[in-house]
């Protein structure tokens, strides 16, 4: 069987008359449907979108063409990631123990009557955990100056100025210091104390001076270097027996 395309194509290259067998068949080619053959125009189609657009409304059209305009240009959204939420501390209010004492307990003194008060400034961390001024061998050191000018540790009234021991610092700060006075007056009258005996180098300050001299007004007082440091520099010792020799020719006199 022979297809009929293949016969006219021989013929339209010039290939002169084709020779067939007798008995060969030609295949005829289904013609084609109008609506296959016919090639689709691009007018066409054109007029075909057209006609679509014209069935929309104003508005619509108006709204589609928007759309299809912010498509074209929009840029995709960057994401920002969101900000994680600023933590605010809590700062806890400030009172006065918190303040001063780095939580520690406020070292409580009896008040009696007394020949002398001895005043440290403050209280160290050791005597605020024992509760007690003065503590081990620092105490005992004390006891033993009493003894030298005369005294039983009764007969002295020990205190601190402050009475709670500083916060980070070996010393308490001068505002603190300076707001302790009025208590420290209060102490001195109860004690009737005849002197005072102040420990500690920082009583040679200017600024202390000044608040001894308010605190003791008449009373004679006297400043020797605090125990714990006689301790470390057992040198100091007759230095400060020198101070200590008027004071016990002055307990000693007759009231």
């Amino acid at each position: 069987m022979l297809s009929s395309r293949y016969l006219h194509l021989h013929e339209a290259l010039g290939l002169g008359p084709m020779w067939l067998n007798q008995n060969a068949k030609i295949i005829h080619a289904a013609p084609q449907t109008a609506a296959a053959a016919a090639p689709v125009r691009p007018k066409a189609i054109a007029a075909d979108t057209a006609q679509a657009v014209r069935t929309l409304s104003a508005g619509a059209h108006r709204a589609r063409t928007a759309a299809i305009a912010t498509a074209q240009t929009a840029k995709p959204a960057v994401r920002v990631p969101e900000a994680a939420p600023k933590t605010i501390a809590e700062t806890p209010a400030k009172t006065e123990k918190a303040a001063h004492s780095d939580n520690l307990p406020r070292l409580d003194v009896t008040i009696r009557p007394s020949e002398i008060m001895v005043v440290s400034i403050c209280p160290s961390t050791e005597d605020s955990l024992h509760g007690t001024l003065f503590s081990g061998d620092v105490g005992t050191l004390l006891d033993n100056i009493l003894a030298a000018i005369g005294l039983k540790p009764e007969q002295a009234h020990k205190t601190a100025w402050v009475k709670t021991a500083p916060v980070f610092t070996a010393l308490p700060d001068a505002e603190h210091i300076r707001s302790e006075l009025a208590e420290m007056q209060n102490e001195l009258t109860a004690s009737q104390a005849r002197a005072v005996l102040f420990l500690g180098k920082i009583f040679d300050s200017p600024d202390m001076i000044g608040l001894m001299n308010e605190l003791c007004a008449e009373r004679p007082h006297f400043v020797i270097p605090h125990p714990a440091r006689l301790l470390m520099q057992p040198q100091l010792k007759a230095q400060a027996w020198q101070i200590l020799k008027p004071l016990k020719q002055l307990l000693a006199k007759a009231v």
